[in-house]
Protein backbone atom coordinates (compact mmCIF):
# COMPACT_ATOMS: atom_id res chain seq x y z
CA UNK A 1 0.00 0.00 0.00
CA UNK A 2 1.07 3.61 -0.75
CA UNK A 3 0.01 6.68 0.23
CA UNK A 4 1.12 9.73 -2.80
CA UNK A 5 0.49 13.13 -3.54
CA UNK A 6 -0.64 14.14 -7.88
CA UNK A 7 1.16 16.02 -9.03
CA UNK A 8 -0.84 16.64 -12.45
CA UNK A 9 -2.77 14.50 -15.00
CA UNK A 10 -0.89 13.38 -17.50
CA UNK A 11 -2.97 12.28 -20.95
CA UNK A 12 -5.51 10.45 -20.75
CA UNK A 13 -4.37 7.24 -19.83
CA UNK A 14 -1.68 8.00 -16.96
CA UNK A 15 -0.93 10.23 -13.76
CA UNK A 16 2.07 11.87 -12.43
CA UNK A 17 2.96 11.48 -8.92
CA UNK A 18 5.35 11.70 -6.12
CA UNK A 19 6.71 10.31 -2.51
CA UNK A 20 8.31 13.50 -2.12
CA UNK A 21 7.10 14.42 0.90
CA UNK A 22 8.02 12.52 4.49
CA UNK A 23 4.45 11.43 5.06
CA UNK A 24 3.96 9.82 1.62
CA UNK A 25 5.45 6.40 1.07
CA UNK A 26 4.91 2.68 1.39
CA UNK A 27 2.93 1.93 4.21
CA UNK A 28 2.36 -1.79 3.96
CA UNK A 29 4.33 -4.23 1.66
CA UNK A 30 5.30 -7.83 0.96
CA UNK A 31 8.59 -9.25 0.44
CA UNK A 32 9.61 -11.52 -2.27
CA UNK A 33 9.50 -14.41 0.08
CA UNK A 34 5.41 -13.25 0.70
CA UNK A 35 5.82 -12.51 4.20
CA UNK A 36 5.20 -9.05 5.68
CA UNK A 37 8.21 -6.27 5.23
CA UNK A 38 8.42 -4.00 8.47
CA UNK A 39 9.64 -0.79 8.22
CA UNK A 40 13.62 -0.21 9.68
CA UNK A 41 14.72 3.33 8.15
CA UNK A 42 12.95 5.98 6.07
CA UNK A 43 14.01 3.82 2.88
CA UNK A 44 14.47 0.57 4.01
CA UNK A 45 12.49 -2.48 5.19
CA UNK A 46 13.09 -5.72 6.53
CA UNK A 47 11.10 -9.30 5.91
CA UNK A 48 9.83 -10.79 8.73
CA UNK A 49 9.73 -14.13 7.20
CA UNK A 50 13.88 -14.14 5.94
CA UNK A 51 15.32 -11.00 7.48
CA UNK A 52 16.69 -9.61 4.62
CA UNK A 53 16.43 -5.64 3.44
CA UNK A 54 14.28 -4.55 1.06
CA UNK A 55 14.34 -0.68 -0.44
CA UNK A 56 11.39 1.07 0.04
CA UNK A 57 10.78 4.74 0.61
CA UNK A 58 8.58 4.26 3.70
CA UNK A 59 6.05 6.84 5.06
CA UNK A 60 5.84 8.66 7.87
CA UNK A 61 2.80 8.58 9.77
CA UNK A 62 1.40 12.34 10.56
CA UNK A 63 1.07 11.52 14.60
CA UNK A 64 4.69 10.87 14.58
Amino acid sequence: MLTFGQISLGDARSYFITTARNDLGVIFATSAAGATLEPVSWISMRCTKTGQLEKRKCAKPDDL
